[in-house]
């Protein structure tokens, strides 16, 4: 779905796949992810690297740790997603 190589992965940043609406609803569920590890986002409008546009049903956000278990990235997962 995100169109991408490895390489490129880790130039991928927010803006280049959520929307207003989607990054709203991100920072909204940031606290639970921080805390909790993840969180389950609504359904909504994203972009793939390549710029193309897909809906998605739902989505999971969840936090990766580092070595020294320090918060390094989020990784999402989108579920019935569908370029349109």
């Amino acid at each position: 779905m995100l169109e991408t190589t490895l390489v490129a992965l880790q130039d991928i940043t927010l803006e280049k796949i959520f929307n207003d609406n989607g990054r709203k609803a991100l920072f909204a569920e940031l606290p639970q992810i921080m805390q909790q590890g993840f969180a389950y986002l609504q359904g909504g409008i994203a972009l793939s690297s390549m710029g193309r546009p897909i809906s998605y049903e739902r989505a999971v956000a969840w936090k990766v740790l580092d070595e020294e278990e320090n918060a390094h990235c989020l990784c999402f997962m989108f579920f019935n997603w569908t370029f349109v």
